[in-house]
């Protein structure tokens, strides 16, 4: 690669040298070892080194344990793993590691809990001496742009400029031609920010080259395809290109991109399955587990599950998704839970026992594959970093699953999954603190559920049924019924609700809304201008609509608040229905959850013949679209408050309406 050293001025050379000499010194000697050191000093592939961490001048200092994850940069690719680490007799931590071939580089993040060391200006790095790969990865890996491919982010003082990681390029190719292959791409984008002058024919040039090669790697491949769109323009020069790699590799990584993008594209469903049923064969994913691209990240996913999908919708046909379950990737299986599963319970249009048994082949692969760390985070994740990512990522369907394992009565299932999702749920989830509470009672844990129930009570995230138990425990220490609202509006006091409060009351508005007359589920109809002189509180939903039936717990919870207060009103308005006999079903489900609510009739829109024309009227005034929509509207008949969407927790519903409805009161009273 051109040297770029005969191109610098002296004094940015002499500014180069100095930026090299002071943040490599330490690495050339291997001297950071005060802090860090590798033993032995020069070690080769195979080698077991001995890795070793003295944090007493560094953030970790006087920690009870310290981990750390390793990188290694073997064969021009970044490998990640855990290591645990252990204090000898010398007050060091320590881990060992064997080497694995072609290793060049080895860095290290130190940390315990939420608190890093990464090493600051000179890192916890160890270039193994002569190796391929050793001044290239170092000087790509601490510039930040185009370093997109080291897994870890360093800390600002270690990053360099331009010019120096290109200076360490052509060290690498200097010392190791053979090299050049393997790191041509950054190479050229190096060239292109440290050079004024247009470097097509220099991109050109280096592709050329790499094209002479007997054999090109699919990750060496793929650099090809990523340097030709460095260049702006030359079409045709992109097409011979493009069709060199083509005709020389009929089964590697742009023919697999093209077809990846033209299956995705076509429209024909019947041609789209069967093109894709060739595309498995000539492209089969094992080869490709080292390579990926961007054409791979846009759409691959994407164009299984519409397969996947088109099977199911098309003739009932589960075969693809579940014959291949190990093949599917970690977030096409999260989707499968969540299509799978979790809609049709939310939705409840599937018996538990179809829903149990779709989980119980779904969730198991999914749990196989958070020890597996994908193509897309490898070299990215360590183990440990990607099984704590997955959990989080399936944290929402791990929990659906908990629901259909507690309602079939498989306690100790559920609680294996309520355990494994802790971290992510516990205290931020109502469902979860729900169920979780209740698994506290069965457990005979009484004291424990109330400590819970009060601790989730101050993020404000409690069920109907966390507080009936939190009440039956209140009773029972002798304490008066007549107190135990009070009591529940102690355990929330705290900075949180009082800012969500606040945020509250900033939301407040005043606007004309228009009036409707609607049919009452309590029969006759209800004329909105009847209602001037009392706060009105409407709550748009529909019986197809999952967030808005999970939202009418707390909504019952602020209708029984105000049950005896005339002046405040609260009407349910059923819109947006696609079913003739919407009605009964209305009625129907509101008589079997027990809601004591006011239901009103959406009346049909002329302009689409569906029962919408409040809710479009509204919608269109106020820019809003979506259900659950909650409105309140002021004893002047103005708009005051609106909100769509259903936040999850039924307590925190409950007092968001009584916190404006409680403003509007005192407002009226003062004037």
């Amino acid at each position: 690669m051109m040297s770029i050293l005969n191109k610098l001025s002296l004094t940015r050379l002499a500014l180069v040298l100095f930026l090299v000499l002071n943040l490599t010194a330490d690495l050339f000697g291997q001297s950071q070892d005060k802090t860090f050191s590798v033993e032995p000093k020069f070690p080769k592939a195979g080698d077991k080194v001995t890795i070793s961490y003295n944090a007493s001048q560094t953030p970790l200092k006087d920690h009870d344990e310290i981990s750390a994850v390793v990188y290694t940069y073997a064969d021009f690719k970044w490998n990640v793993q855990d290591a645990a680490l252990k204090l000898n007799d010398n007050n060091t931590w320590q881990t060992q590691l064997e080497l694995e071939p072609g290793i060049a580089l080895i860095n290290c993040v130190f940390y315990d809990d939420e608190i890093q060391d990464r090493g600051g200006a000179t890192t916890y790095t160890w270039m193994i001496s002569k190796a391929p790969g050793s001044y290239s990865g170092w000087g790509i890996m601490r510039n930040p742009n185009i370093n997109e491919d080291f897994p870890q982010q360093l800390d600002s003082l270690a990053n360099i400029e331009d010019a120096v990681s290109l200076m360490w390029l052509n060290n690498e190719v200097r010392d190791n031609p053979k090299s050049r292959v393997h790191i041509f791409y950054p190479g050229l984008r190096l060239l292109q920010r440290t050079r004024e002058e247009d470097q097509t024919d220099r991109i050109k040039d280096e592709v050329n080259y790499v094209l002479t090669q007997p054999e090109l790697d699919l990750n060496q491949q793929y650099d090809v395809q990523r340097s030709l769109g460095l260049i702006s323009g030359n079409e045709a020069y992109i097409d011979s290109i493009q069709n060199v790699l083509i005709k020389k590799y009929p089964d590697g990584v742009l023919a697999r991109d093209r077809a990846i993008k033209t299956i995705f594209r076509e429209a024909d469903v019947k041609k789209r399955l069967k093109a894709y049923d060739a595309f498995r064969k000539q492209f089969p994913e094992e080869k490709f587990q080292d390579v990926y691209t961007d054409i791979e990240a846009l759409y691959a996913e994407k164009l299984y599950r519409s397969v996947a999908y088109t099977y199911i919708v098309q003739d009932k046909d589960y075969s693809f998704v579940f014959d291949n379950l190990k093949n599917a990737s970690y977030t096409n299986l999260v989707d499968y839970a969540w299509h799978l599963v979790s809609i049709p319970y939310n939705n409840e249009d599937m018996s538990l026992d179809s829903l149990q048994r779709f989980a119980d082949r779904i969730f198991p692969e999914i749990e196989r594959h958070e020890n597996k760390v994908p193509k897309a985070y490898r070299g990215k994740l360590s183990p440990k970093e990607w099984k704590k990512q997955a959990v989080k990522i399936a944290s929402s369907e791990y929990l659906t699953y908990a629901k259909i394992l507690d309602k079939q009565g498989d306690f100790k299932r559920e609680d294996y999954y309520l355990d494994k999702i802790e971290d992510e749920l516990k205290y931020e989830n109502t469902e979860y603190n729900e169920l979780y509470t209740l698994r506290l009672v069965r457990e005979r844990k009484f004291g424990e559920a109330v400590d819970f129930i009060a601790a989730s009570l101050r993020h404000n995230n409690t069920s109907p049924a966390m507080l009936e138990v939190l009440q039956k425990q209140y009773l029972k220490s002798g304490k008066a019924a007549s107190n135990f609202e009070a009591y529940v509006e102690t355990l929330k006091k705290g900075d949180e609700n009082e800012s969500e409060k606040e945020r509250l009351l900033s939301e407040l508005i005043k606007k004309p809304i228009e009036g409707f007359s609607l049919e009452s589920s309590y029969g006759g109809k209800v004329n909105l201008k009847d209602q001037l002189g009392k706060i009105v509180v409407i709550d748009m939903w529909a019986t197809w609509c999952a967030p808005c039936k999970k939202a009418m717990p707390g909504m019952k919870m602020a209708v029984e608040h105000y049950e005896d207060d005339a002046n405040v009103k609260f009407y349910f308005l059923d819109t947006q229905e696609y079913i003739k006999d919407y009605k009964a079903k209305t009625e129907e489900f509101i008589k079997e959850k027990g809601y004591p609510f006011e239901v009103l009739y959406d009346a049909v829109n002329p302009e689409t013949g569906k029962p919408e024309a409040v809710y479009s009227k509204y919608a269109k005034a106020f820019e809003f679209s979506g259900i659950p929509q909650k409105m309140i509207i002021d004893q002047n008949g103005y708009l005051r408050w609106r909100s769509t969407g259903y936040k999850g927790s039924p307590s925190a519903l409950a007092d968001e309406i009584k916190t404006i409805v409680e403003y509007l009161k005192s407002e009226s009273k003062s004037k």
